[in-house]
């Protein structure tokens, strides 16, 4: 039995501003799949997580170049998110049906003479199971006690 899968990956800013449409398994054509995603030759380690609950981490590598390198510097300053959807493919390489999706940060990254790479951490708090996580900050209760011995 052939099992065909392919990776279809949307790279936007943390503001939800779409960047980059990539696939992977349609060389020079387009996928047409709620967008248009031109063929980019990159893989995508998918998501491991450990038993203590640690963030997912997946890595995306792409071939080095100008292009390639200009846009993973500024994903990797400005924190992009990537949505991986994986996909099972028939024999003609068209989409037979999702088999999982992963949703990360672009948090670490760099490169070499011949890879890009991009290191991704899970937007949730294994913790507190909310997206993003969040901290206690005036920004976003107000004032905030700092001492313990407060009167009512």
């Amino acid at each position: 039995m052939e099992l065909n899968i392919g990776v279809l990956l949307t790279l936007e800013t943390s503001e939800s501003v779409v960047q980059h449409l990539f696939q992977n398994y349609k060389i020079a054509q387009t996928v047409q799949s709620g967008g248009s995603y031109q063929f980019a030759p990159f893989s995508f380690s998918g998501a491991v997580t450990s038993l203590e609950g640690d963030n997912i981490e997946a890595g995306l590598v792409f071939p080095a170049n100008k292009l390639t390198k200009a846009w993973a510097e500024q994903a990797l300053r400005e924190g992009w998110i990537a949505k991986a959807q994986i996909m099972l493919l028939d024999e003609t390489s068209a989409i037979v049906r999702p088999l999982y999706g992963y949703v990360g940060q672009v948090t670490s990254g760099g490169w070499n003479l011949t890879t890009v790479e991009l290191s991704l951490s899970s937007v949730m708090d294994a913790a507190r199971n909310t997206i993003p996580a969040r901290a206690y900050i005036r920004q976003l209760v107000g004032r905030i006690p700092i001492t313990s011995s407060i009167n009512v």
